[in-house]
């Protein structure tokens, strides 16, 4: 693995069955070994379309975001603006204000079923009428 990349594992079938889900520095998230059968692996796909993330840190997390008992992929994203620089703190401990870029989060919801996941498209955390953001560097 890269300097950069965030690993996550988890039970996603059974309780024996592991899956370990890669956040790459570099455009992609994959879906790792199971168990310990070593196996390749595979490029998890939303919307039919391999899913393709930004460069930086994904840092990828499974959990029922939505509530409704399957567990769904919230994956980290570097924005391509500049965050607001009247939204962050007035002590930026030797930081400029303009050196933050925006950085939110994209859910992707599982239409699948909990033995056999298959996710939608993305659509980014929502604070009120607006997509959430944090500043990233």
């Amino acid at each position: 693995m890269n300097l950069g990349c965030s690993p996550a594992s988890l039970a996603w079938r059974t309780c024996v069955s592991m899956v370990a889900l890669i956040g790459l520095q570099g455009p992609g998230l994959c879906q790792g070994s199971e168990g310990s059968d070593l196996r390749p692996p595979v490029r998890l796909s939303a919307g039919g379309e391999p899913i393709d993330v930004t460069v930086g840190h994904a840092a990828p997390l499974v959990m029922d975001f939505d509530g409704d008992g399957l567990r769904d992929l919230l994956v980290g994203e570097f924005g391509t603006g500049t965050f607001p620089g009247e939204r962050l703190p007035a002590d930026m401990g030797g930081f400029a204000r303009d050196s933050f870029d925006l950085g939110k989060l994209r859910i992707y919801r599982n239409v699948g079923s909990a033995e056999a996941p298959r996710f939608e498209d993305f659509k980014y955390l929502r604070a009120g009428k607006e997509d959430a953001s944090i500043p990233t560097t």
